[in-house]
């Protein structure tokens, strides 16, 4: 059963973004399941796969359902099939069984505008970070497969960027490429597309040079506003590897941010 679940996890997450995987880690005395057994536990209630049903199970997807609404920390639990006492749902097979709890989440997504230094520091340090990486540039000698992490997406726009991939709403973009006017070629691109986090780099007065620009061209302020730009936390940073850490930072700070206002 546990390989079936494993087969429809990533269709799940694709369609959910997240779920709880309960997992029975201990079963003494008589059990409906042994352990490994696992279920998968959508917000819903809804689940895929069984620890052994009834009312054991019944609690099990309550506790996962809490853990869900509570974005918390995975956690196990012990039930009692016995009548009565501590943990105990009146069930009579005499055995207890402890469940580990835990969420089970997509992994967020990044687009990395640039494949230049900062973008290959950048794109390594949000891959260890656990993100989906995939890393656009016009340049195609900079896209050398051995400057990236292992399993990086590596993309070759053309030179107006006007095929560059477009996020998903939930997905973030960090704009690193070689000079303004590349990036103001992704930030047209991206204009107007929903987005979780948009970063640029840039310094004060490339900033406005490149935002004046765009205000000739009719952008509003409105839409200005939507790149962090400088992009990162303030944190000092000079090298590629520190940019990109203060970046990372940031992009974390952002999702769990917003994870905290559901």
């Amino acid at each position: 059963m546990s390989h079936q679940i494993f087969n429809e996890l990533p269709a799940l997450l694709e369609q959910h973004g997240r779920l709880a995987m309960a997992t029975v880690v201990s079963a003494v005395g008589s059990t409906p399941r042994e352990i490994t057994a696992r279920m998968l536990v959508l917000a819903d209630g809804s689940t895929v796969g069984t620890i052994g049903g009834g009312k054991f199970e019944s609690l099990v997807v309550a506790d996962a359902r809490k853990l869900l609404e509570d974005h918390g920390l995975p956690f196990t639990r012990g039930y009692a099939f016995v009548p009565a006492g501590e943990n105990a749902f009146g069930a009579v097979c005499g055995g207890t069984a402890t469940v580990l709890l835990e969420i089970v989440e997509k992994a967020p997504r990044l687009l990395v505008v640039g494949a230049g230094h900062c973008g290959r520091a950048l794109a390594r340090a949000a891959a260890f970070s656990g993100y989906e990486v995939t890393v656009a540039d016009e340049r195609e000698e900079q896209l050398d497969p051995a400057a990236f992490p292992a399993g990086a997406r590596l993309v070759h726009v053309k030179d107006d960027y006007s095929d560059l991939p477009l996020p998903d709403p939930k997905d973030s973009v960090a704009i690193v490429s070689r000079g303004h006017v590349t990036d103001g070629l992704a930030f047209r691109r991206l204009r107007g597309a929903p987005l979780a986090y948009l970063g640029m780099i840039g310094s004060k007065a490339k900033r406005k040079v490149l935002f004046d620009e765009l205000r000739a061209e009719g952008v509003t302020e409105e839409e200005l506003r939507r790149p962090k730009c400088p992009i990162g936390l303030d944190i000092g940073a000079e090298s590629p590897e520190e940019i990109a850490i203060a970046i990372v930072a940031e992009l974390i700070a952002n999702r769990r941010s917003a994870r905290k206002a559901l």
